[in-house]
């Protein structure tokens, strides 16, 4: 074999090599499943993103949070995408006395330079056709809010520079900043979904 075939050939394998890998190491892999209380085919981003706002007037180390787990749903050939949303908190609940609690009847996202507007789609993953929870926050007090989007808006997430959630407005001071940046799976999971 001469030096050209045999560079050809290992051009050709790392080639094969790099195709069949589907993810960046390290990024968990999207899952889909039949769902056993709604019969619908269900597809969950490998990781949630988790967003973070400090609390330190509250207590030091103290933090807010936001879960955003993207899935997809495929009822009869219809496929609904949305963000399930869990705002939790690592703060005692009877001091948060007198707060002004996170607004969930909408949730807006920061991205590079747009403002992304999500309009609430119901108080309960159930109500979109997941029976099972979807990355829950590791505390028993938060419960999902869910918010329809598309598959353009969860890429455009997925690839933005800054990502943040807003509370309110567009005050900075106020936006919950990535805690656990996981728009590689987010990434991953568009991709999957576009059959990529």
């Amino acid at each position: 074999m001469t030096t050209l075939s045999r560079l050809v050939s290992r051009a050709v394998i790392l080639a094969i090599a790099l195709c069949a890998c589907t993810t960046l190491p390290g990024t968990a892999s999207p899952e889909e499943y039949l769902d056993p209380e709604t019969a619908a085919t269900v597809s969950i981003v490998g990781k949630p993103l988790v967003f973070a706002h400090e609390r330190p007037e509250r207590a030091a180390h103290m933090r807010d949070y936001v879960t955003l787990a993207a899935a997809a749903v495929n009822r009869g050939g219809k496929t609904d995408y949305v963000l399930v949303a869990y705002y939790w908190t690592t703060f005692d609940e009877h001091g948060r006395s007198g707060e002004t609690p996170i607004p969930t009847e909408g949730l807006v996202i920061a991205a590079d330079d747009r403002r992304i507007a999500l309009t609430l789609a119901g108080h309960s993953a159930h109500e979109v056709g997941i029976g099972t929870p979807v990355h829950p926050p590791p505390v028993s007090s938060a419960t999902p809010d869910v918010y329809r989007t598309d598959l353009a808006t969860l890429r455009f997430i997925a690839a933005a520079g800054h990502v943040a959630v807003l509370k309110q407005g567009d005050d900075p001071s106020m936006a919950y900043q990535i805690w656990d940046d996981q728009r590689t799976a987010l990434g991953a999971f568009v991709d999957h979904l576009s059959g990529k």
